[in-house]
């Protein structure tokens, strides 16, 4: 299926992209369906694309690989709301934020998006845990540079 977006251009996604999110994000809640677009373009990046906005996307990265013990804890309504089994795996992301500049990066690790594959479902859970900043940042050196400038320029 062919997708429209008003930063990212036309993208391919297919079904097992889509993402529900019942409740939508903070500040966004009326948007309820997402497509999870992995473009080798923006690597590590992956967006969050809404389907009813064409310019309402999120630059997300997978926080595990580069914040050492970022491991959110889910709590019972949490789950029962994703639809989570115990024991069940999940996907965790960080909403990311690119300085204008193109060299600065900080992921919202108080409010990572959590996604249970199976059921394609995802929710934003906030924090209660002091230690994860809404602005934790990422790069700021001027090696990373070309990497953030192509999602700055997509965003």
């Amino acid at each position: 299926m062919k997708i429209h977006t008003a930063t990212l251009g036309v993208v391919e996604a297919t079904p097992e992209s889509f993402l529900t999110l019942p409740e939508g994000l903070v500040g966004f809640e009326e948007h309820k369906e997402f497509v999870l677009l992995t473009l080798s373009d923006y690597e590590p990046f992956r967006w969050l694309q809404s389907f009813s906005d064409p310019g309402l996307s999120f630059p997300l990265l997978d926080p595990s690989g580069f914040v050492s013990g970022f491991e959110p804890a889910l709590g019972e309504t949490d789950r029962l709301a994703l639809g989570l089994e115990p024991g069940e795996l999940h996907e965790v992301y960080a909403i990311a934020s690119v300085a204008e500049n193109g060299v600065g990066v900080t992921l919202n690790l108080r409010a990572p998006l959590v996604v249970n594959p199976r059921k394609r479902t995802a929710r934003q859970v906030v924090l209660a845990d002091s230690r994860w900043d809404v602005q934790h940042p990422l790069v700021t050196q001027r090696s990373a540079a070309s990497t953030t400038a192509r999602v700055a320029n997509g965003l």
